[in-house]
């Protein structure tokens, strides 16, 4: 299976030059953390992207179609062999396109609701583990730390894959949870689609399957699925002595639907279309269902409470 990887980061590693020529996208996820991010603790064979500016859907997502469009053509330019099919979205938009050359498959995906930033991108190189074992050289734009990992925190609880709670075991070894990476969170919490309660405190899944199937094979680091489950476990403690009475008293306020924006030190959280998008279906809940709301805004604030 490892094979197999390493053809899939061979392909992705081909691409991601082209993927760089887009001013308006920076790197995030996997393949972030462990090709850039830190030196190859496990292959990642996917590139998802943030689109970085601040511009209303109905002129960001035909925009980030162009730039898909002109990807396509650059990288079948690249290598007649190579085979890009975009994948049409529920709206009609292509955010995704999948790339075939010969055995290899990867991804690429444009995040087309969390768009814009908080923290400045930044151009990274490829880590030195990267650049000996695929001899390759790849410069990058790559999401803020504090964004990078808030948005693989928040995949942990969500998704509970494998994959994530092995980028976060190391995240948990190393430096561990610094404030930025806890407002990180926060912004992708609020820019997701499921409740804030049910994200931040999940409840646990077997994903015993989709290690063997899904990750053994695909890390040089030591990571067993008993390591899974205490990082589960030490995720969610982690997170909960993080969280700060402000941070607490500013999500409460979100859900009510009344944001107090000055409890929280991210300026640009307000501008995020994510987080409107989000703010506007939980004002529209509470005006429509009332009771509805109140049983979401009572499980949150139980769950805080019992921090």
């Amino acid at each position: 299976m490892t094979e197999v990887y390493e053809d899939q980061v061979r392909l992705l590693l081909r691409v991601l030059p082209l993927v760089a020529e887009e001013a308006s996208f920076a790197l995030k996820g996997g393949t972030a953390i462990n090709l850039f991010e830190r030196d190859l603790p496990r292959l990642s064979v996917d590139i998802d992207l943030t689109y970085l500016p601040f511009e209303e859907r109905d002129v960001a997502l035909p925009n980030i179609e162009a730039a898909l469009t002109r990807l396509k053509t650059r990288i079948e330019g690249m290598d007649g062999r190579i085979k890009v099919t975009p994948v049409p979205q529920k709206e009609g938009n292509n955010a995704k396109l999948h790339i075939q050359h010969v055995r290899a498959q990867i991804k690429i995906e444009v995040n087309t609701t969390l768009r814009g930033h908080v923290f400045p991108p930044r151009l990274m190189i490829c880590s030195d583990g990267v650049q000996e074992q695929f001899e390759t050289f790849v410069e990058m734009p790559v999401v803020s730390k504090a964004e990078l990992y808030g948005g693989k925190l928040c995949a942990a609880f969500d998704r509970q894959h494998p994959r994530d709670l092995f980028d976060v075991y190391y995240l948990l070894n190393d430096e561990g949870l610094t404030r930025e990476i806890m407002l990180g969170l926060i912004v992708a919490v609020l820019s997701g689609k499921r409740p804030i309660n049910e994200v931040l405190f999940p409840t646990f899944q077997n994903q015993r399957e989709a290690f063997e199937n899904q990750f053994v094979g695909m890390s040089f680091a030591p990571f067993s699925y008993e390591d899974y489950e205490a990082t589960r476990l030490r995720m969610v403690a982690a997170i909960k002595a993080a969280l700060t009475e402000r941070d607490k008293a500013f999500l409460l306020s979100f859900k009510r639907g009344k944001p107090d924006w000055d409890l929280i030190e991210l300026p640009a959280l307000r501008d995020m279309a994510s987080v409107q998008w989000k703010l506007s279906n939980i004002i529209h809940l509470r005006d429509t269902n009332p009771e509805k709301h109140r049983a979401l805004l009572t499980a949150l604030s139980e769950c805080l409470a019992a921090i």
